[in-house]
């Protein structure tokens, strides 16, 4: 088959979403499909759409700086352009995973043509921090209605005015695809009770790429144990209560493990902060995929901290799929971890330093949780996936 994989998001963002795209489409290719990616161009110069051996990049009208987001207007020369492309390259289906403008230029384009449409919801679960949003929801959903063309419904989800539209715009397009797939169980139900009615599939994320063999957790590496957390350094991934649970812990186990923080955003100064001080604490920024790989394999477990925000993180993926075991404390998270994940009580400071100082005081705990990872990876496998998406595809 020939796919065209759509983001509004710039490509070469490091993110989940982008993660994922990137896996889906490495799985796709290595059983033999060839695959596509629209996306937006970088950049004020060059023409409006620029084919590349890889698919096809979009110059936007304007990026909003804060979200680092492309606007693409969904009017009839941009349809006009992603329909002559689509027919050129003999696209058999389009699979959007966002829902911005560009989104909604790829769904009137594939409309025209005639071809199918899935959608891939990476989140429902739109949180932010601080800011005044009650002041500003109005006119964002002015500007998004005239960017997508539709109009965006009221449904009341959170009372945070900006988040609870960016939840409805989820919706606008989860309601006008066919087909919908959402990586995790709980988002599709949620999506679901939202009155998406369509085919919703639970697909899991793949990890497709195998840089190099990964090793079970030793004794060794468990009875002096490092964790790892990697995500956004941003308050939805909550990368300050477990630096203080890191803390607390640290004085409770006698300076028992270390821990290394990954990632870059707008609690990495403050989380430098709270660092200082304590050397078993080391806070990188952002590091490449490929290193960000090695302190995995160095690691004895990962920890996942968000709560309530994430559909189903890519850190879960890639941490079973290096035979690593994941400390969490959202519930809702335990698709693929069932045995490999260990919950904090609580998803408090407290908690988070309770669970740290077990596993510390408990080497063979990790141990355990690094078997369970050789067991949970195939849920993440890249054949399996693409054996599911196909058959999405094909129905």
């Amino acid at each position: 088959m020939r796919i065209a994989i759509v983001s509004d998001y710039y490509f070469d963002y490091v993110g989940g979403a982008q993660t994922s795209m990137r896996q889906q489409k490495l799985a796709l290719e290595e059983a033999g499909h060839e695959v596509v990616v629209v996306s937006p161009a970088r950049g004020i110069f060059g023409p409006r759409y620029r084919r590349i051996p890889t698919g096809l990049l979009v110059k936007p009208l304007w990026r909003l700086p804060v979200l680092d987001l492309a606007v693409v207007p969904n009017n009839d020369r941009s349809v006009s352009a992603l329909e002559r492309y689509f027919r050129d390259e003999k696209i058999d289906v389009v699979h959007i995973q966002t829902e911005f403008g560009l989104a909604h230029v790829v769904d009137a384009a594939a409309a025209r043509i005639g071809i199918p449409l899935v959608h891939t919801v990476h989140s429902f679960y739109w949180a932010s921090e601080g800011g005044p949003q009650a002041s500003v929801a109005w006119f964002i959903r002015w500007a998004l209605q005239l960017v997508i063309g539709e109009t965006i419904p009221k449904l009341q989800f959170t009372p945070r005015k900006a988040d609870n539209l960016l939840r409805n715009l989820v919706l606008v397009m989860a309601r006008k695809a066919g087909q919908v797939v959402s990586p995790s169980a709980h988002q599709a139900a949620d999506l679901k009770a939202a009155g998406v009615m369509g085919t919703i599939s639970v697909i899991p994320n793949p990890i497709a790429t195998a840089e190099r063999s990964s090793d079970a957790l030793t004794m060794e590496q468990a009875q002096n144990p490092r964790f790892l957390w990697v995500a956004r350094c941003e308050p939805i991934k909550r990368p300050l209560p477990f630096a203080r649970a890191a803390i607390d812990a640290l004085a409770r186990t006698n300076n028992g493990f270390s821990v290394d923080f990954v990632g870059e955003g707008a609690d990495l100064a403050a989380l430098k902060k709270l660092a200082e001080g304590h050397p078993q604490i080391r806070v990188h920024g952002a590091l490449p995929h490929d290193e960000v790989l090695s302190l995995m394999d160095r690691s004895a477990a990962i920890a996942l901290t968000s709560l309530g925000f994430d559909n189903q993180p890519m850190t879960i993926a890639e941490a079973v799929s290096r035979e690593r075991g994941v400390l969490y404390c959202d519930p809702r998270l335990s698709e693929g971890l069932q045995n490999s994940g260990f919950l904090s009580k609580t998803p408090d400071d407290k908690g988070l330093a309770d669970a740290i100082v077990t596993l510390v005081n408990d080497p063979s705990l990790l141990v355990g949780l690094s078997k369970g990872a050789d067991i949970d990876r195939e849920l993440f496998s890249p054949s399996r996936y693409v054996e599911r998406i196909v058959e999405v595809y094909r129905s």
